[in-house]
C-alpha cells in the first residue's frame, strides 16, 4: 500500500537526476534551481562591474538574506549578522568574549569540532573547556542515546559551576541525531546567569528553533538552508551583543558606508546590530543564493510545516521497519525519540560494521545517497521527500539487511 504523503516543496525546485533519492542534507543540502538561476544572473555584475548599482546589487542583497533569515527564525532582523559559516559565528563569540583566567566553558561530550575547537583554543586565555556526558555512561563515539527517557539538558546545567560563563551545544547533534530542548536549557542557564550559545547547522530550515534564554545561536547555510558554503547566520542577544569585541570591519558603523570613504560621527565607532560582528564585505553571491533558498521555505509554510513534514516521514518509516527482527530494535528505540521531541530531522540507526558497510554499497549501488558518522548510519529527510521516498527507504534497507543476523545490532 503506498503511503500517501506528497512532498512538501515540490521535487522540481530542485534538479535532481532521475533515480536520485538524496537522504544527505545533514551533509550537503541541494541548492533549488531558482536560487541557482539568481548566481546566474548576478554573475554579472561581476563580468560588468561598472554597471553595478550600489544599493540593489549590494546593500540589499545583504538586508535581503538577514530579512528572510529572521522571518524564518522569528527574531528581529537587527540581532542578525552576517557570516561565513557555524565556525565563524561560534569564533565571533569565543574571540570576542571578555574571559578572565580561570573562567570556564561547558561543551557536550561528541561534539562536532565547530563547536569544540573555539573553545579549547582559550586555553591560552586559562579559560577551561569542560566537556560534559549528556547520559550516563556516554564517550565519545561511543554510549548510544538510550530511548526518551534521556535528559541531556539536565545534566549538562547540573554540571554548571560557580566559573562557568557559557555553555556552548549544538542544538541537533551531528552523529547521534539528538536534538537538545534548547527552551528548557535556555531558561535554566539564563536561571543560573549563563550565556547558552548554539550551533544550529543540523537543525536549521527543517526544525523551529527556541531562542527563549539563548544568547547566540550560529548556523551555516548549506545544509537544510539549501545554501552554499561559506554562507552563514550567527543570531545574538543585544545583552550578549554588548559584551562581545566588536570585529570593527568597514560595514560593522551605525550607519551605511559612504563609498566617499567617510563616516557621520557617532558616540559609538560601531553599530549596535548584528552588523558590529560582521567580517568584512561578504560573498554576495552566497548572500543571494541562501536569501532566496530561505525564501522558498517560507513561502511552503516555513520550519514549522516542514518540521511537521519530516517527524511524519520519520514515523512512517520507523513504522515501516518496525515489522522486521532485524529492525524492530532500532526502530523502536528512535520512535521513542522522536515522539518525545528528541530528533531533529536526522534519523541516526546503530549498526554493526558489517551491516553499515552492506548497507552503504546497496545504497550506492540504487541511486541512494545517505552518510554514516561515528558508526551511525544517517537518514535525513527533508520537505522534498514523499512517502514514495519512505516507501523506496525502507525497501533497501530491508532488502539490503535481510541476510544479516539481527544479533548484530547494537
Amino acid at each position: 500500500m503506498s503511503l500517501a504523503i506528497a512532498p512538501l516543496l515540490p521535487r522540481d525546485v530542485f534538479d535532481f537526476p532521475p533515480g536520485t533519492l538524496w537522504l544527505s542534507h545533514c551533509k550537503d543540502g541541494p541548492v533549488p534551481r531558482a536560487s541557482a538561476q539568481r548566481l546566474s544572473d548576478l554573475l554579472s555584475t561581476e563580468l560588468h562591474p561598472w554597471a553595478l548599482r550600489w544599493n540593489e546589487d549590494f546593500l540589499d542583497i545583504q538586508a535581503s538574506l538577514r530579512q528572510a533569515g529572521a522571518a524564518l527564525f522569528g527574531v528581529d532582523v537587527h540581532d542578525l549578522s552576517l557570516t561565513t559559516c557555524t565556525s565563524t559565528g561560534l569564533q565571533a563569540v569565543s574571540l570576542g568574549y571578555p574571559w578572565k583566567e580561570g573562567d570556564e566553558v561547558l561543551i557536550p561530550v561528541g561534539e562536532f569540532p565547530s563547536n569544540r575547537l573555539p573553545w579549547l583554543a582559550l586555553e591560552c586565555k586559562g579559560v577551561r573547556c569542560r566537556e560534559v556526558a549528556l547520559w550516563p555512561g556516554q564517550a565519545v563515539n561511543a554510549a548510544v542515546p538510550p530511548d526518551a527517557s534521556i535528559e541531556p539538558e539536565q545534566h549538562l546545567l547540573d554540571a554548571i559551576g560557580p566559573s562557568t560563563r557559557i555553555v556552548s551545544v549544538s542544538w541537533v547533534r551531528y552523529q547521534d541525531g539528538v536534538r537538545l530542548d534548547l527552551a528548557k536549557l535556555g531558561r535554566g542557564c539564563r536561571e543560573r546567569g549563563v550565556h547558552l550559545v548554539v550551533d544550529g547547522i543540523q537543525g536549521a530550515g527543517t526544525m523551529v528553533p527556541s531562542f527563549e534564554g539563548v544568547s547566540a545561536f550560529a548556523t551555516g547555510g548549506h545544509k537544510g538552508l539549501l545554501g552554499l558554503q561559506g554562507q552563514g547566520l550567527l543570531w545574538t542577544d543585544p545583552v550578549l551583543r554588548e559584551l562581545l569585541m566588536p570585529v570593527g570591519t568597514w560595514l560593522s558603523a551605525p550607519d551605511a558606508f559612504s563609498q566617499s570613504g567617510t563616516q557621520a560621527a557617532a558616540s559609538s565607532p560601531w553599530a549596535a546590530d548584528g552588523r558590529r560582528l560582521e567580517a568584512g564585505s561578504p560573498s554576495i553571491l552566497s548572500c543571494a543564493a541562501l536569501a532566496s533558498s530561505i525564501q522558498i521555505l517560507l513561502d511552503h509554510g516555513g520550519a514549522p510545516a516542514i518540521q511537521a513534514h519530516v517527524v511524519g516521514l520519520q514515523n512512517a518509516l520507523l513504522a515501516e521497519l518496525a515489522g522486521s527482527a532485524a529492525w524492530v530494535s532500532e526502530a523502536a528505540r528512535l520512535d521513542s525519540l522522536v515522539r518525545a521531541g528528541k530528533v531533529g530531522s536526522i534519523l541516526s540507526f546503530v549498526l554493526s560494521t558489517d551491516h553499515c558497510e552492506r548497507l552503504w554499497k546497496a545504497a550506492e549501488a540504487g541511486g541512494i545517497s545517505t552518510s554514516i558518522r561515528e558508526g551511525y548510519l544517517r537518514i535525513a529527510f527533508h520537505g522534498w521527500h514523499s512517502g514514495q521516498d519512505v516507501e523506496r527507504c525502507a525497501a533497501w534497507l530491508l532488502t539490503a539487511s535481510s541476510s544479516v543476523d539481527s544479533g548484530t545490532h547494537c
